[in-house]
């Protein structure tokens, strides 16, 4: 086969395109984001889907893309006439920068980290959030950002299985590193991201004074520590399904998990078989952020977000999948058997700390390779 041009490729793949859309195996948005994404279509993308009458809201996939399709979407459609359609491909903050500026947006909100949404705001990429639509008196505290806004909020907790430890129920995060009264084998994560806080509170750390007690080289050394003193202990999950299978395999009887993994593991064990604390737990909240030059537009993409902001709404999201209300008005609506479960309760709130993103801009690479250190060598 003779050597072919980059041009000549893209000139290729652009044919193909073409012949998809026309027989219907390409959406239009689909079909503008190849031939941006080719440099075919540089600054048409946004321009040519400006009167969409749909919203393509973005998230990570799996039974949370059916979920929020269900109770936010299709109600915003019953309510509007516009439709909103669900995209499970994962908008990593790399392809949300890169539609930015090939100029070919297709996704109009982004289910979004802090973090992300802080790093997209200083990349240039994302929209300021309408406070004038979206009400921040519905929104968690920790939970408002110039160019983001807490549409739900999970947790690092403690979870175990009490038939594993003799009956016992561990309370704290020092019981998970005393081996002698909880043995058994432990899990964390693989990555650093809400472990640490667990081993600096094992130490006696009180929650509001772990990441000041993390602020400084012994502090973040001594929580390493912590797991190479457990190595012998430790199995690693990798996804959020890992951590579920390794309860349910009961591979692990206690560990750091997500709530929305313990949310599922409550109805999945027998009785007496699973327990969540969220005593010493990180709070973290999921965030909307609006690409800039999002095909919908911003006004009807704030309307969405306000909508989503509808405490039963939440109440549901959170009975379907365990996402915690962002709306602390949500609470007082919560199924009183499910309100221990729920990370936005009052009184989970009281005894946890909101995940710190300053924090780990800074330290997360050092810390990571630490960490990782710990738990092989």
């Amino acid at each position: 086969m003779t050597e072919t041009t980059d041009f000549e490729a893209k000139a290729d793949i652009a044919e193909i395109a073409v012949e998809r859309y026309r027989q219907g195996l390409l959406t239009r948005r689909g079909f503008i984001a190849a031939m941006g994404a080719l440099g075919i279509l540089p600054a048409l993308g946004a321009k040519a889907m400006a009167d969409t009458t749909e919203i393509i809201v973005v998230n990570w996939g799996g039974k949370a893309k059916d979920i929020l399709q269900e109770v936010m979407c299709d109600t915003y459609t019953k309510e509007t006439g516009i439709k909103v359609t669900v995209d499970g491909s994962g908008p990593s903050a790399g392809k949300i920068r890169a539609m930015v500026e090939s100029g070919a947006v297709v996704w109009d909100l982004c289910d979004s980290g802090a973090g992300s949404s802080i790093i997209l705001e200083q990349a240039g990429v994302t929209q300021p959030i309408d406070y004038g639509v979206v009400d921040k008196t519905k929104v968690i505290e920790g939970g408002i950002y110039n160019n983001g806004v807490a549409n739900y909020v999970y947790s690092y907790v403690l979870a175990a299985n009490p038939k594993l430890l003799g009956g016992n129920v561990p309370q704290s995060w020092e019981d998970v590193w005393n081996v002698k009264d909880f043995p058994g084998m432990r899990t964390f994560r693989k990555s650093v991201r809400g472990m640490l806080e667990s081993a600096t509170m094992s130490m006696g750390v009180a929650p509001q004074d772990v990441y000041e007690a993390l602020g400084t080289e012994d502090g973040i050394k001594a929580a390493i520590d912590r797991f190479r003193q457990l190595r012998e202990n430790i199995i690693v999950w990798g996804s959020g399904s890992d951590s579920q299978n390794l309860f349910l395999q009961e591979e692990v009887a206690i560990g750091n998990i997500w709530s929305t993994r313990a949310h599922l593991l409550k109805d999945q064990m027998d009785e007496g078989a699973f327990t969540v604390s969220f005593n010493g737990g990180v709070m973290a909240p999921g965030i909307w952020v609006v690409p800039k030059g999002n095909p919908a537009g911003t006004d009807e993409v704030m309307k969405f977000i306000a909508h989503a902001q509808t405490p039963e709404l939440q109440v549901q999201w959170l009975e379907a999948i365990g996402c915690g209300p962002a709306n602390p008005a949500a609470a007082a609506l919560v199924p009183e058997g499910l309100q221990k479960w729920n990370p936005s309760s009052p009184e989970n709130l009281a005894t946890q700390i909101m995940y710190n993103d300053a924090w780990y801009a800074k330290n997360q690479i050092a810390a990571e390779e630490l960490y990782v250190d710990a738990l092989i060598n």
